[in-house]
């Protein structure tokens, strides 16, 4: 997960954890772990939440789960 990402959709949209963790139904602590890289791996049922919460279109998802727009202009080898 793209926690730098998160945090950067959190800052222009001016979202607390605190708020994020009302509107997704994940608990603040966990989402803090999620930001601060204590947890690299979240269960996608979690991303999935976040993605939601956030009403994050499929590119901005896709970014969130650390995949880069670029990715998609590489060349099969």
């Amino acid at each position: 997960m793209n926690s730098n990402y998160l945090k950067n959709i959190l800052s222009n949209r001016n979202i607390s954890i605190y708020r994020l963790s009302k509107i997704s139904g994940i608990g603040d602590g966990r989402l803090n772990q999620i930001i601060n890289n204590k947890t690299k791996s979240p269960q996608i049922q979690t991303v999935v939440k976040i993605a939601k919460a956030l009403d994050l279109t499929n590119d901005e998802f896709a970014e969130l789960c650390g995949y880069r727009k670029d990715d998609e202009n590489e060349k099969n080898i």
